[in-house]
């Protein structure tokens, strides 16, 4: 694991500029670092040393120095690989895994890509035509930025803030505000400037002679459902997702797994404990909060499976807290469970330098509650035209968490298509409530028309397919992947996902949706996995989610935050928001009516602009 850039053109970056640029991403490679510069191209890398410590020393290259190479992440079958090569004749000097990745690039091109098992980021050099390729892994969980000159030049990084430096005259893409307030994030491939973009998960990116092609290698399979009974489906579920785990046990390092209690990280520490020789080491953390704790479920399932478990209740100041992943995040992000996640990565680092973790279960199998409910709420398109009682509803239900029966609330009304009912859905407020906070020179409805196009693609699909497909393109890597890596990488400790495996992401699409959804149970198969691995009152309870009791925070000890960033001369003269529009939300929130999922967002977008605009 490693923070990489690098450029190629008239302009591409010096030794002066890569060295600053490499500062800049410390945390992400906090062990080694090195340059290549030569005419026209340079490489840099940060390195946090993982696997074949000794050999592993980037930038790298092939024997005749033609090929130049950085990359950030892990092959998981690069022993694999190698013997493969070996055994075809090709030897390999060293046994790191760069060397190894640059022998497949010489001896089957670009193609070599379809080999990989892993999570990666790869800047390939070849002096033979002066040629770049950047590679993308293929859900997105190494993060890969991009900015080229009107002159040719292009320049690539691990994170926006080392290409701000390449690009000091970014300028501001004021979409991203709307987008933020929508979504909590902004969608991939856009940033919060115009100058700079992602490279989309499974794209591979071709510089020659100033100019850049962009091709997408893998995409996932929709299309193909698998005819298997549902016993030999079991079988084999248990049985990727076992090797998965096992694949990301290679590390000189320590390594251990978050442990929420939940089914996918349950699953995953039950495996480990299987495969590991030693305890694993687990960790979890909560809040003195009720709602917001699952740690005692953690430790519940810690003691089932043996392992030597690290608990932590918080209490922290959440000013402060915020105050600091307000620095950490180089591009506006408003999803609040950021806040457990980095402070779970920074309690796990004082032991651990590897950890796995449970995340892509919900997308792959089919767990989130919306997947059941868009669909119901859509079919009932013609009932909730005339329901007049909604808002009254939530006040009246005694069912469930009041926050859910409330985003309930929001759709008990029609919807003109299935792809209008998800966005709305997945959005953290309504249109209209939007169209009054924002100025009208920065609200836009082009997110909403993107993400309706997208989606309507996908029309020929199961409205289950339909809505996992929306996910994987844009909430798995814009929220919750770019949460998890910047959140672990800001205290320099690896994450890997085993549910995110190729092979176990490639399975679980192909499963048909009575294997993933059962009547109203979701994520049917990968809960029946786990309740053979832990007694099933451990772990079946109602989703709980890693939040922060956000409502209070803000209304409490971040109260005087809110005020004095949210409402001083410095926010109002930015112009983004209607200045009385944001009193009224503030003093609402204050009076007792929950406005969190419009005041965070909010102030995440101000601090952000404080830390890196002003």
């Amino acid at each position: 694991m490693c923070g990489i850039t690098g450029g190629i053109g008239p302009h591409a970056p010096s030794k002066q500029l890569l060295d600053a640029q490499l500062v800049s991403l410390q945390h992400r490679g906090p062990d080694d670092s090195g340059t290549y510069v030569n005419s026209g191209i340079g490489l840099g890398m940060g390195r946090l040393a993982i696997v074949e410590i000794a050999a592993g020393k980037q930038p790298a290259s092939d024997a005749s120095e033609q090929i130049h190479m950085v990359f950030n992440g892990e092959i998981y079958n690069y022993r694999e690989l190698r013997q493969e090569l070996e055994q075809s004749g090709v030897h390999c000097r060293t046994s790191s895994e760069s060397e190894v990745v640059i022998n497949l690039y010489l001896k089957f091109g670009l193609d070599f890509i379809s080999k990989l098992n892993g999570m990666f980021a790869i800047a390939i050099y070849d002096a033979r035509d002066n040629s770049l390729h950047i590679i993308r892994d293929r859900m997105g969980k190494k993060p890969l930025w991009i900015s080229q000159l009107n002159d040719g030049t292009l320049f690539f990084a691990s994170e926006v803030r080392a290409l701000m430096l390449a690009r000091p005259n970014h300028t501001l893409r004021t979409e991203m505000v709307a987008e933020v307030m929508q979504y909590g994030y902004i969608n991939s491939p856009n940033s919060a400037f115009n100058e700079i973009n992602q490279l989309p998960p499974a794209s591979i990116l071709t510089w020659r002679e100033g100019k850049t092609t962009t091709s997408t290698y893998w995409s996932p399979d929709f299309e193909t459902k698998i005819n298997i009974s549902y016993e030999d489906a079991l079988e084999t579920t248990k049985k990727l997702i076992e090797e998965s785990v096992s694949r990301r046990l290679v590390s000189e390092r320590p390594l251990g797994s978050f442990l929420s209690g939940g089914y996918d990280s349950t699953i995953v520490t039950a495996y480990m404990a299987r495969l590991m020789s030693e305890k694993v080491q687990t960790y979890s953390i909560g809040f003195h909060s009720a709602q917001f704790n699952e740690a005692h479920h953690a430790k519940q399932v810690a003691n089932y499976l043996g392992t030597n478990h690290h608990e932590e209740i918080l209490s922290p100041d959440p000013a402060l807290v915020v105050e600091k992943i307000s620095h950490v995040l180089d591009q506006p992000f408003a999803d609040s469970s950021i806040v457990p996640t980095y402070l779970l990565a920074k309690f796990a680092r004082e032991s651990l330098v590897v950890a796995l973790s449970g995340d892509g279960g919900d997308e792959i199998f089919g767990g989130y509650d919306r997947y059941l409910a868009t669909p119901i709420l859509q079919s009932l398109n013609p009932i909730l035209g005339f329901v007049k009682f909604g808002s009254n509803l939530i006040n009246m239900s005694p069912l469930g968490n009041k926050r859910k029966v409330a985003r309930v609330g929001t759709q008990l009304k029609a919807m003109p298509s299935l792809a209008e009912r998800y966005f709305s859905i997945q959005s953290l407020t309504q249109k209209n409530t939007l169209q009054d906070l924002l100025k009208g020179s920065i609200y836009t409805e082009a997110i909403s028309d993107e993400f309706c196009r997208h989606f309507n693609e996908g029309r020929m699909f199961s409205k289950l397919d339909q809505l996992v497909r929306s996910d994987l393109a844009y909430y798995l890597p814009g929220d919750i992947l770019t949460k998890i890596d910047m959140a672990t990488m800001a205290n320099s400790l690896e994450l890997r996902s085993p549910m995110l495996d190729v092979n176990v992401v490639e399975w679980g699409l192909s499963l048909p949706r009575k294997y993933r959804i059962k009547g109203f149970e979701t994520k049917h198969i990968l809960k029946v996995v786990a309740r053979s691995l832990v007694p099933a009152n451990l772990i079946d309870r109602p989703k709980m989610g890693f939040g922060i009791p956000r409502a209070e925070w803000l209304r409490t000890g971040m109260k005087a935050m809110v005020i004095d960033t949210l409402t001083d001369t410095t926010a109002a003269q930015r112009g983004w928001f209607n200045t009385i529009e944001v009193k009224k939300v503030i003093d609402s929130h204050m009076a007792g009516e929950d406005k969190d999922n419009l005041i965070w967002p909010m102030l995440m977008l101000e601090l952000w602009a404080r830390t890196w605009l002003d």
